[in-house]
């Protein structure tokens, strides 16, 4: 376990929250928040690869992805919400070696009920749980979409709001294939606080070393694990 899930640090980011500091603390580094996350995750990545981008939003990542696998690579990205699968399907057009889902994955598949994110480019939609408002969207797991004809990634971006255990949990058997290389993770702890499962990152972190990753923290929120 890192410091970075030690119930001692977790606490600190709690009470911090809190009192509105980690958003004052965010204002500040603004321009380079994930410029260790993204230039560590852009590494991992070769010609050829397959990649899939889980909370792909509007595309960025994806763009970039399928720049780096190149045409003889794939892109495989997973985005429930409507509004912003409109915008991915525009930033992707033309771009034949990418794959575009209008679904979510998780541990169970599912319709859930999901909001969209007040901000310019709906990073912020979520799923809303024990509430029927909002857009109704599906949810897949991961190993069965492998079961069923996707191609199994060498490299995994989540980015979710908070629902990045379920989602590991339904690729359990990925995890374990060597053919998964690198995991990079966004993990919303303030999130995860509210949904009561303040454990899952202490949890992230320990499953994926049990299954033979080496995990880092490029930044406080983000996780990166290798092999």
């Amino acid at each position: 376990m890192s410091w970075r899930t030690s119930k001692v640090v977790v606490g600190i980011r709690r009470a911090s929250r809190a009192l509105g500091l980690n958003r004052l603390i965010s204002a500040f580094r603004s321009g380079g928040y994930e410029t260790g996350y993204d230039n560590s995750l852009s590494s991992a990545i070769f010609a050829g690869d397959v990649v899939w981008d889980i909370g792909a939003n509007v595309g960025y990542y994806t763009t970039r992805f399928a720049r780096q696998v190149g045409p003889t690579g794939a892109v495989v990205s997973f985005e429930p919400s409507a509004t912003n699968f409109r915008r991915l399907s525009a930033a992707c057009a033309g771009l034949n070696h990418v794959q575009l889902k209008a679904f979510g994955l998780g541990e169970t598949e599912g319709v859930v009920s999901f909001c969209q994110g007040d901000d310019d480019i709906g990073a912020t939609s979520r799923v809303v749980e024990g509430s029927q408002d909002g857009e109704h969207v599906d949810i897949r797991v991961g190993d069965i979409e492998i079961e069923r004809g996707l191609p199994p990634p060498n490299v995994l971006k989540i980015d979710v709001e908070g629902y990045e255990g379920e989602v590991l949990a339904g690729l359990s058997r990925l995890i374990a294939s060597p053919l998964l290389r690198a995991i990079g993770v966004e993990v919303h702890f303030g999130i995860l606080d509210q949904r009561g499962r303040g454990f899952v990152a202490n949890q992230i972190e320990s499953s994926l070393t049990n299954a033979g990753f080496r995990v880092t923290w490029p930044d406080s929120s983000h996780l990166l694990a290798l092999r």
